[in-house]
């Protein structure tokens, strides 16, 4: 069995439930559109917000389709993902995603940033803006500092805004009062949900259909079988869909039924 014996039994161009997925062809699902339309309002009321849900929910999908929507002349997205690491580490990745050459003294590093974020507002007329995923992980100095390199000019200036990224438990560690000024400064919090039973049927068949099959290839009962084991998490709905399309093929069934999204959950 290889892709290409699974992709020519199903008339498929590509399998449809791989994360290699260009944004303009991500499914414009109703919950996602009004999750990015808030990122989008962060953007521009210049705040610090939260991106909160369960992991496969659609947060890195949310993160690429903000950027790939911001003007490149009116702003500058810098996007952060190495968060096991120290204080030092993140202020060099951070100067490198602004294109300054990190230095070993902290406090240079954080006088340049805010410089460089200044400067870029002020003189280029580019608004930087902060992407942290996977953020919670971050260690609580590392969230701290976070709410210092947006105070600028005595806390009267926006100068960086801020989009903080994580699993559904990162809204306890911001309760903890050691990162209570960092938890009063959040202007906007989004939070993603499994999506509902029409959203994950229209997810399914949106990927089906992207790849150039336009006959229904999940029969009903398998659809409403999926979201009920993925509780309409994509990235659940990826797994259980591309597994029981592989146990229809190795039962030569054209379409996927219930038994085999079944077999997908059970092993």
């Amino acid at each position: 069995m290889t892709i290409h014996d699974i992709l020519s039994h199903f008339n498929l161009t590509q399998l449809p439930f791989s994360k290699e997925i260009a944004v303009d062809q991500l499914i414009r699902l109703p919950s996602l559109e009004q999750a990015v339309r808030s990122a989008k309002l962060l953007v521009e009321t210049r705040g610090i917000g939260l991106l909160l849900g369960k992991s496969g929910t659609g947060k890195s999908c949310i993160l690429r389709t903000l950027c790939t929507s911001l003007h490149g002349g009116l702003y500058k997205p810098v996007y952060l993902c190495h968060t096991s690491i120290g204080l030092s580490e993140f202020y060099t990745h951070l100067c490198a995603g602004l294109g300054l050459e990190p230095v070993f003294r902290r406090s240079h590093m954080f006088r340049m940033i805010q410089d460089r974020a200044l400067s870029l507002n002020r003189q280029s007329r580019i608004h930087p803006i902060l992407l942290i995923d996977e953020a919670q992980y971050l260690s609580n100095s590392i969230l701290q500092e976070i709410r210092l390199l947006t105070n600028f000019e005595i806390d009267s200036y926006n100068a960086l805004t801020v989009l903080i990224c994580g699993r559904d438990e990162l809204a306890m560690q911001f309760g903890l009062s050691i990162l209570e000024p960092l938890a009063n400064s959040i202007t906007l919090t989004i939070h993603l949900e499994g999506l509902p039973k029409e959203e994950s049927f229209a997810y399914i068949e949106g990927r089906i259909r992207q790849c150039e099959n336009s006959a229904p290839l999940f029969t009903k009962n398998a659809l409403e079988l999926i979201h009920q084991a993925s509780g309409g998490i994509m990235r659940n709905i990826n797994m259980i869909a591309h597994s029981a399309m592989v146990n229809a093929y190795m039962s030569k069934s054209q379409q996927v039924e219930a038994e085999h999204v079944k077999s997908a959950i059970e092993h």
